[in-house]
Formats: structure tokens, C-alpha cells, sequence
């Protein structure tokens, strides 16, 4: 598959690519990461559902923010909402070009089915919380990369939920 095709797919599915910068060098993202952010989104959408709320659209500069902190994270070897930059998700999505306002961010490493991730973020009180928040949040983005050196499998997970940019 040609690359433009692939990323022409993958934006499609609301998943960019990061293929600039010295940050992400180097980041592996998996051959069927825009089916994995599909099939998470439709279980997200589902649980909430399940708890009487609106289903979320796919926003492009979320999945970008979340995409450019997944592979950061896989790339880098850490494991946290704070960039080793410094950089925190609300400011990951400014410099995407969205303003501020409310922004949740869930992260995961290890799992490799979109099922068991969002089985465990549901199991969480704190990622479930941000998984169904209310109050106008309309908007999503997934990016999903390789673990990297730090982690011996699985893939690293960014769920970015915001009222939008």
C-alpha cells in the first residue's frame, strides 16, 4: 500500500500521522491503527449510550493531539498526561489550533483490542468519568502507536474527549 493511500485512510478515521519532528522520529504505528480507532470509537460511543449520553464525532486535531502523544510517549519511553516537554493535553490541542475549554485525556499501555481498552478505562472510576462526561462535549480523537523500547508489547493509547476545537 502506497503511503499516501495509507494516510489518506487514516485520516479518514480521524488519525493523523505525526511525520515531522525529532520528538517523533522514529514512531511505529500499526498497519491497521485507523480499524483500531474505529472499533474503539464505536464501543466509547456505546458505553455511552449505554449511560443515556450523546454519541461523540471523530475531530481531526484531536486525533492529531492524541496521535503526536501516543507516538511521543511509545518513542520517548514514559508514561504520563505531561509531555516531557512539559506540555500538558490542553496545550496539545492549542497547538493543533483549538482553543481552550474542557479537555479529558485518557491514556493506557499494553492492551491490544480495542475491547480490553475500553473494558479497562471503564473499570477506572477516573477514565470512565472522562469517558462519559456531559456538558456539550461533542468531540473526539484516538491515536494509537507501538509501545516502544519501554514497553516489551502492546500498543500506547491516547483518548482525547473535548467540546471541540
Amino acid at each position: 500500500m502506497k503511503k499516501s493511500h495509507l494516510i489518506a485512510i487514516l485520516l479518514a478515521a480521524g488519525i493523523s500521522l505525526v511525520t515531522s519532528g525529532a520528538s517523533n522520529a522514529g514512531c511505529a504505528v500499526p498497519g491497521n491503527a485507523s480499524e483500531l480507532a474505529a472499533q474503539a470509537g464505536r464501543l466509547l460511543n456505546g458505553e455511552r449510550a449505554k449511560s443515556g449520553r450523546k454519541s461523540l464525532g471523530v475531530d481531526s486535531r484531536l486525533a492529531a493531539a492524541a496521535q503526536a502523544h501516543a507516538c511521543d510517549m511509545a518513542v520517548k519511553g514514559y508514561f504520563s498526561h505531561r509531555g516531557q516537554n512539559g506540555s500538558k493535553p490542553k496545550r496539545r490541542l492549542q497547538q493543533q489550533g483549538c482553543r481552550g475549554g474542557l479537555v479529558a485525556e485518557n491514556i493506557a499501555v499494553g492492551q491490544t483490542d480495542p475491547r480490553e481498552l475500553v473494558r479497562d478505562w471503564m473499570a477506572s472510576p477516573g477514565h470512565r468519568k472522562n469517558m462519559l462526561l456531559g456538558r456539550g462535549v461533542e468531540r473526539y480523537g484516538l491515536g494509537v502507536a507501538k509501545a516502544g523500547r519501554a514497553y516489551s508489547h502492546g500498543y500506547m493509547w491516547v483518548l482525547v474527549i473535548s467540546r471541540g476545537c
